[in-house]
């Protein structure tokens, strides 16, 4: 289980990004309120805990914590939203993981956030990766069977990782890009420990 939460007066951009972060990865969203960062990791023990943090007014970082409280990789961003996206078709489908082996933000992201079920892929072919269309009468959510749309008759999310982006989509359709401007890996016997790799020199060092 996720939670996911930030910083404790986040813009209105940053609610934004958070929701649709939460509705992708079936996350719990915690607004902060005057929480401190010990009880915000008390609140996410036992699972994995996501911050996103703010740069001048905007989303800025992702920050990932382990179930230990410890901070094991934290992506600098910016975002786009290149097509809308109903909540819904978000929240719904089965979802699909597939990555570069160049990108240090997939090896990580496979290992402690989804267990090594991610593919990898090659660059060129990653964007073509296809999948069986999930029917939606057949998906469950806190017990229930969905019940079934005309027009939405089939959901797949799937979350593209490449070296400078993650593409997030639905049914083929990207509603969120993230750019990646560079990496940080911490903790103690991860990979790239305390390493920073950086995409776009012209990004700021502050943006959490």
């Amino acid at each position: 289980m996720m939670l996911l939460t930030s910083s404790r007066k986040p813009s209105q951009k940053t609610k934004i990004l958070c929701k649709k972060l939460a509705l992708f990865f079936d996350a719990a969203y915690m607004t902060r309120g005057k929480m401190s960062f010990s009880d915000v990791l008390e609140n996410g023990s036992g699972g994995i805990l996501l911050v996103v943090g703010e740069f001048h007014g905007n989303p800025g970082s992702l920050s990932f914590y382990d179930e230990s409280g410890k901070t094991f990789l934290s992506v600098y961003i910016s975002e786009s939203y290149p097509e809308p996206v109903p909540q819904d078709d978000i929240h719904f489908g089965r979802h699909i993981f597939c990555g570069t082996e160049s990108s240090a933000v997939f090896r990580l992201l496979n290992e402690f956030l989804l267990g090594g079920a991610g593919e990898t892929v090659s660059g060129s072919s990653v964007s073509k990766l296809k999948s069986s269309p999930v029917k939606k009468e057949t998906l469950k959510t806190d017990g229930k069977v969905l019940t079934a749309k005309e027009k939405n008759a089939a959901f797949v999310r799937k979350l593209e990782i490449y070296d400078d982006r993650l593409d997030f989509s639905s049914n083929g359709r990207i509603f969120m890009r993230l750019y990646v401007k560079s990496v940080k890996a911490d903790g103690d016997g991860h990979e790239n420990s305390g390493d920073r790799i950086n995409t776009n020199d012209s990004y700021s060092e502050d943006a959490s």
